[in-house]
């Protein structure tokens, strides 16, 4: 009997352990994906929020904005 009892220890020891090694899923959700938009320039994709606004467009740098305004 003490050997059922020292076995069933050892297993629940061994199951805790397992669980505590598991990762974490993250607690927030993924957020919507980005808006992606062309450089007029160059044509690399940039997300929305990143690009350069221009009068002709968005841009992937202020340095394409400049070059292709003028």
């Amino acid at each position: 009997m003490k050997y059922l009892i020292l076995l069933l220890i050892v297993l629940v020891g061994i199951w805790w352990i397992r669980q505590q090694r598991k990762p974490k899923p993250p607690s927030d959700k993924p957020k919507d994906p980005l808006e992606m938009v062309a450089c007029v320039h160059c044509g690399t994709h940039v997300p929305e929020n990143d690009a350069t606004k221009g009068t002709k467009g968005a841009y992937c740098s202020q340095a394409h904005r400049e070059t292709h305004e003028g």
